[in-house]
């Protein structure tokens, strides 16, 4: 296996056949605006994996490129392997693809998706893997994954029930300032671009449901990604001084609506390490879903040259 960066272009060429998921398409290198575009491929030339890294500056002013998000602008950043590939193949890929970016970056920081499962290949590489985890409520089965809820958010679905009403809204309605708090507004600006960018071109993946009291305000909002067989939870907000029960009510609504696309197994709430909030997802039955995010730093004074796995 040998990977290399290849042009936007060529990137998009490469993958226009391949079933990647939205972090690792030609939309996620426009997005992200600077980003390292790897392709790694067997020796026969097939393409085994590809990996779109964001770049972020590293340093006080060194502009020295890091592997990282400046904005979370789409849920994971994990390398998409091809899943026909035997383990080996697969552990070999991720090797060489991480190589790859080893070596133009002076740092990585980037999450992995719970679906991803080349933990040691990571650690060959040379990388730690910090243990993080979404909430997901499993899709498949026949089950109404309202069963699962506790009673306190049955409780809170008939009284937000009562006040408000839940429906569709488009994408350019939601409003991120309330969204995305405690971030500067460059933050805010580049998500809500991100945003309506999928909501745009990419039909079907962006959806948005809007709270409405019987006065017709806004008392809250639901900003929900579908991508890789999942819809993601990407952004929310509520008004803290309306009716009881509103998030508990959008929630249940974006659930609802997963559960009619024959197409989506997984509800991904992307977790939160703010406890209350962790805590408010397992009302839904939500699980825990570990995946790791993967750590690098080079050395001061080490260098590494062009590896090949394989």
């Amino acid at each position: 296996m040998h990977s290399d960066t290849v042009s936007p272009e060529t990137y998009a060429e490469i993958v226009t056949s391949l079933p990647v998921p939205v972090w690792n398409s030609p939309l996620a290198v426009e997005l992200y605006g600077n980003t390292l575009n790897v392709v790694c491929r067997s020796r026969r030339g097939r393409t085994a994996g590809v990996w779109v890294c964001p770049l972020d500056a590293e340093g006080e002013g060194a502009g020295e490129p890091a592997a990282r998000r400046g904005f979370r602008l789409l849920p994971y950043a994990s390398p998409w392997v091809d899943p026909g590939l035997h383990p080996v193949d697969r552990h070999r890929t991720v090797v060489s693809l991480v190589a790859a970016v080893m070596e133009r970056v002076t740092a990585i920081d980037l999450p992995m998706d719970p679906r991803f499962g080349e933990v040691a290949a990571l650690a060959e590489a040379g990388a730690e893997a910090l243990c993080r985890h979404t909430r997901m409520l499993d899709l498949r089965d026949d089950k109404d994954p309202r069963e699962s809820y506790v009673p306190k958010v049955r409780n809170h679905l008939r009284a937000a029930g009562r006040e408000v009403d839940v429906d569709r809204a488009g994408p350019e309605s939601f409003d991120f300032s309330r969204a995305v708090v405690g971030q500067p507004e460059a933050a805010v600006a580049a998500r809500r671009r991100s945003g309506l960018r999928l909501g745009r071109d990419q039909d079907g993946t962006v959806h948005c449901l809007a709270a409405t009291d019987r006065e017709g305000v806004c008392r809250g909002q639901v900003f929900v990604l579908r991508c890789d067989g999942a819809d993601v939870l990407m952004h929310s907000w509520f008004d803290r001084t309306g009716p009881r029960g509103v998030p508990s009510l959008l929630v249940d609504a974006a659930v609802a609506r997963a559960v009619r696309d024959p197409g989506t197994d997984a509800f991904d709430f992307e977790g939160s390490v703010i406890p209350s909030i962790d805590h408010f997802m397992t009302g839904f039955g939500a699980r825990a879903h570990a995946y790791p995010q993967l750590l690098w730093r080079r050395s001061a004074g080490s260098s590494d040259g062009a590896r090949e796995f394989g």
